[in-house]
């Protein structure tokens, strides 16, 4: 997992947290816009994993064709 997936990861933790506070405290608005922001980073992380993955192939590829 690169750097970029990593913080990522973090920040979803992050907001869980934040969105359980919220809700719990009543934020009922407040949690519904981290959850929002929980979900882009789902597929933020979606789409890096994607691309790292993408990159792999093509280098494996790449080296099986010099063999």
């Amino acid at each position: 997992m690169n750097k970029r997936a990593q913080t990522l990861e973090v920040l979803k933790t992050e907001l869980s947290k934040l969105c359980t506070l919220a809700d719990d405290a009543g934020f009922e608005m407040i949690a519904y816009f981290i959850e929002t922001a929980i979900r882009e980073s789902d597929e933020q992380l979606s789409q890096e994993t994607r691309a790292v993955v993408g990159m792999e192939l093509r280098l494996e590829s790449s080296r099986s064709r010099h063999l």
